[in-house]
C-alpha cells in the first residue's frame, strides 16, 4: 500500500484576488495548481505555511474555499506571514499544536514554527512543542516518521536567507539525529528546491506555489522563468518512500 502526499507552500495570497506579490497573481499560481491537482491521484494535501500574506482574514476564506471544492482531506500550518488566530478563526484545525497523523504505517508529524518570531522572517519551535516532539517519537520509535514544517532547519547558503531560519534548528535537529526513525523533514519558507542529508536524515525544502527565490545568493533575489512549483511524497507501508519537484508552466500568472 503506497499514500501520495502532495505538498503546496508558501501561497502568499494576498488580500484580494487581483493584488500581485512580487510581480505574479497568487491566487492565479494556486489556481493552476489546483487544476493540476484534479488531475492526480493523491491521499493527502499538505499546505506548509506562508498562505496569506499578513495573515489575511480574507485571503485564507478564500483559499478554504478554493480547498473545499478538491474533495480531497487537507492539512495546513502557518508560517511567518501567515496569523494564527485567523486559522483558527477560519477552520478549526489545531494549527497551535504539534499533530501527529497515520498514513501508509508512516508517522507524519506536523510543527508550528512560529514561536518567538524575530520580526524579519525568522522563526522558532516552542520548548512545549519541542517536548510534545519528543514523546511522539519517543512513542512510536520503531515506525518510520515524516516531519513537516515552514522554516528551515538546515542553512541553504545563501546569506540572507540563513539570516531567517529555524531560530533553534541546533537543538531541533540534536533531538532528530536521536531517533533513528525519521527519514525525512520537508519545509518550504525558502521558495527554492533544498535536498540534503544531516544526521542520517534527508532535508527537503520546496519551491514555492507563487514565486520562486534564486539559489545561493548574498541578498535577496528572485527567479522569476520558474512557474509555480510543488512537491510530491509517496509513503510505503513497507517503509520505502520517494520524492520529486514538479514545476507547472508560468501561463497567464506572470505579469512582469
Amino acid at each position: 500500500m503506497t499514500k501520495r502526499i502532495i505538498q503546496l507552500t508558501d501561497l502568499h495570497l494576498q488580500a484580494t484576488a487581483d493584488t500581485l506579490y512580487k510581480g505574479i497573481l497568487p491566487d492565479a499560481r494556486l489556481r493552476q495548481c489546483l487544476a493540476w491537482l484534479n488531475q492526480q491521484d493523491y491521499d493527502l494535501l499538505l499546505l506548509t505555511g506562508d498562505l496569506c500574506h499578513a495573515g489575511s482574514l480574507e485571503g485564507y476564506h478564500r483559499l478554504q474555499h478554493y480547498l473545499s471544492a478538491l474533495h480531497k482531506p487537507w492539512l495546513w500550518l502557518p508560517g511567518n506571514h501567515d496569523a494564527v488566530d485567523n486559522m483558527l478563526s477560519v477552520c478549526e484545525q489545531s494549527v497551535d499544536s504539534v499533530r501527529s497523523i497515520e498514513l501508509a504505517g508512516w508517522q507524519v508529524i506536523l510543527l508550528n514554527t512560529t514561536d518567538q518570531p524575530d520580526g524579519r522572517g525568522g522563526g522558532g519551535i516552542s520548548q512545549a512543542h519541542l517536548g510534545a516532539l519528543a514523546e511522539y517519537l519517543q512513542g512510536r520509535a520503531t515506525v518510520p516518521t515524516l516531519i513537516v514544517m515552514h522554516h528551515n532547519p538546515v542553512a541553504v547558503a545563501s546569506l540572507w536567507q540563513d539570516k531567517i531560519m529555524l531560530a533553534n534548528a541546533d537543538q531541533f535537529t540534536r533531538l532528530l539525529a536521536a531517533h533513528k526513525q525519521v527519514q525525512a523533514v520537508v519545509f518550504g519558507h525558502i521558495h527554492q528546491v533544498l535536498d540534503r542529508y544531516q544526521d542520517g536524515i534527508r532535508y527537503l525544502g520546496s519551491p514555492a506555489t507563487s514565486i520562486q527565490f534564486a539559489v545561493q545568493q548574498e541578498q535577496f533575489t528572485l527567479q522569476p522563468e520558474l512557474g509555480p512549483g510543488l512537491r510530491i511524497i509517496d509513503l510505503s507501508a513497507d517503509g520505502d518512500w520517494h520524492t520529486r519537484v514538479v514545476y507547472l508552466d508560468q501561463q497567464d500568472s506572470h505579469y512582469g
